[in-house]
């Protein structure tokens, strides 16, 4: 969780056993992925906020691990960032208290 890859924030990779990602909604599996991409569909998918230095609005998305490298000493720009997380330590984001709760082992 805080961690930073090119853009974008995301949660820990359950397959390092970790908390699980959250999981994208079907809806949006089935737009950005289609029914027949099941290698996508299958892998997780987590929720991150886009630098808004790099989109023109704030967003908050999915991205399948797949397209995940993950980035040190960058800070990011979004206008939800101090509703998640209390500060950044130089390499990830740390995590607010609500938030923390969610993902523990994180």
């Amino acid at each position: 969780m805080g961690h930073l890859f090119p853009t974008v924030m995301t949660e820990t990779d359950p397959d390092e056993g970790e908390s699980p990602a959250i999981e994208a909604p079907p809806e949006w599996l089935d737009e950005m992925h289609g029914k027949n991409n099941k290698e996508w569909r299958n892998m997780p998918n987590y929720s991150i906020l886009v630098d808004t230095r790099d989109r023109l609005s704030p967003q908050l998305t999915y991205v399948p691990q797949v397209n995940i490298d993950l980035v040190k000493n960058t800070k990011i720009m979004h206008p939800l960032l101090d509703d998640h997380f209390e500060s950044f330590d130089g390499a990830q984001y740390i995590p607010r208290p609500w938030l923390k709760s969610l993902y523990p082992q994180d």
